[in-house]
């Protein structure tokens, strides 16, 4: 029997690498937007890597390097436990002479077209759909051996081993069960030319792999919610068993304006792999009968990663297309239940929902005021109202503090918002010079503490309080009110502003004291 993995939370854990996709401000090609953490739907070891306010992507740090004993930093790594000692395989063959074996283990059109002088795929790729292909690529003794071998490691070391990622309950880290040298040679001598002909960018000097095992049965995961992975390309080949159902289903590339519209369903096949981008959306669909378990390869390329490249990569499309259901995710989607129904918990769970993004994500919609130094990503494209505060005494930002809670509940109310959905206007304070707020209060041409300004990115506007004003609850709520009523008159973001001399927000927020918390 396999049980479900705990949570990717270890000891292990010792350094971190900031890994976050921001968007850029001021651009002729994209516009005004936010220089925040973009929340995109990933499937990773953190669970949300881009969410704002989230914790860093956390990196662990491999014991020692192959080449000679140097420690070496490695983005995804669980340990080893058949090197610890602490697992007995059932087919040692699979942990030894891995450049001898893994030959035999190969389908022989995939393995002539890779070790050829000059590697050509092309007879034996098929292209499924643009950016996704598919290819024979494991054998069928190899499948065989590898299931036997995960199901003696689940009744043998089921709590030495690690949940592979924050979405399947059901699975084992290849690498931690002691895999990694083999799946190191598969993924640098055999799949490498094909990564470089498909993706040559997304897959240069790619040096790191996160391999696992992922199933879906009836009662446990039946299916997987719609996300992109925490890799730059992704490989996944079913090793069987028998089912019906369970297809995969492809959208659109995150940066596409049709990156929630559905592309091409996947029919899998035993010992057949299918690789992409990471950054292509897809899920499982739920099995209907049976037993589905995959292989699963993320290859992660450091030099793509520390890429301007790779930083526009992860910028969702601003002016996307109306979804089709099938594209939307429940954990990553804001507006899911704007076009689906909520799902209960248990059908969330049975396909990979993480609920505390949910939660969490539900939790700040009911918050009337938020902190602007770590804004949601709504802010470029709802309208917010941004009361800055820096540098003012801690007795004067409380009292601003409950005049704009009071007026942000009023307006909420007075709209009738959504349960599950962002509010159509949105609340920010700001209470220091930190996080988002310089970039936000540049944006908004306040010069002043207190300033209130509307900020529409979307519409790359904004609206500004005349500052000289005493910014008391009347003027507050007078100011968005007229709003609302469209009647105030809009600047374009980044138009020139009167620089106020009496005014250095950013130096008296710096001998401000921390003051009360507020959100």
């Amino acid at each position: 029997m396999w049980f479900p993995r705990r949570g990717v939370i270890s000891p292990r854990i010792q350094g971190c690498r900031e890994a976050r996709a921001l968007a850029l401000c001021a651009t002729a090609s994209l516009g005004w937007r936010l220089l925040v953490p973009v929340a995109l739907p990933f499937q990773s070891l953190s669970q949300e890597r881009l969410v704002t306010g989230r914790p860093r992507q956390q990196r662990a740090l491999c014991a020692m390097a192959a080449d000679g004993g140097k420690s070496e930093l490695r983005k995804h790594y669980f340990g080893d436990v058949y090197k610890e000692g602490r697992y007995e395989p059932l087919h040692p063959e699979l942990f030894e002479n891995p450049h001898e074996n893994v030959r035999r283990w190969l389908a022989p059109t995939f393995l002539s077209a890779a070790t050829a002088e000059h590697p050509n795929f092309k007879d034996v790729l098929r292209e499924e759909t643009p950016g996704v292909f598919s290819f024979d690529l494991l054998s069928s003794e190899f499948c065989d051996l590898l299931l036997e071998e995960v199901d003696h490691a689940q009744k043998t070391a089921r709590e030495a081993l690690d949940r592979p990622n924050g979405m399947n309950r059901y699975g084992v880290v290849l690498n931690q069960l002691g895999l990694e040298p083999l799946i190191t040679v598969i993924q640098q001598e055999y799949l490498m030319p094909l990564m470089a002909s498909l993706f040559p960018l997304e897959s240069q000097e790619c040096q790191d792999h996160h391999t696992f095992i992922v199933r879906y049965k009836a009662d446990e995961d039946i299916g997987l919610d719609m996300h992109e992975d925490d890799s730059d390309v992704t490989l996944n080949a079913c090793l069987g068993k028998d089912f019906e159902g369970a297809t995969l289903s492809f959208c659109g590339l995150v940066t596409d304006d049709n990156h929630r519209k559905m592309q091409y369903t996947y029919k899998h096949e035993k010992g057949r792999a299918v690789i992409h981008l990471g950054r292509h959306r897809h899920g499982a669909d739920n099995i209907q009968s049976g037993e589905r378990v995959n292989f699963i390869l993320w290859s992660v390329s450091e030099t793509y990663r520390n890429s301007e490249a790779y930083r526009l990569h992860r910028l969702r499309s601003s002016h996307a297309e109306t979804p089709d259901p099938i594209c939307l995710s429940y954990t990553h989607d804001r507006d899911y239940t704007k076009y689906l129904p909520k799902p209960t918990k248990a059908e969330a769970l049975s396909r990979g929902v993480i609920m505390e993004v949910v939660e969490r994500r539900l939790d700040m919609y009911q918050r009337p005021v938020l902190d602007l130094a770590r804004p949601i990503e709504e802010i470029n494209s709802v309208p917010s109202v941004c009361l800055f505060m820096e540098g003012l005494p801690p007795p004067r930002q409380s009292e601003l503090f409950q005049i704009l809670l009071q007026i942000a509940s009023e307006v909420h109310k007075d709209v009738g918002c959504v349960e599950g959905q962002v509010p159509p206007i949105i609340f920010f304070i700001a209470v220091q010079s930190s996080g988002a707020v310089p970039q936000v209060r540049e944006m908004s041409g306040a010069m002043s503490s207190p300033s209130l300004v509307i900020l529409d990115v979307d519409a790359e506007k904004r609206y500004r309080l005349d500052s000289k004003e005493d910014l008391d609850g009347t003027a507050i709520r007078n100011f968005v009110a007229a709003f609302r009523k469209g009647e105030l008159k809009a600047e374009p973001i980044g138009s020139p502003t009167a620089q106020n001399e009496d005014a250095d927000p950013q130096k008296s927020s710096e001998e401000a004291r921390p003051g009360c918390t507020l959100l």
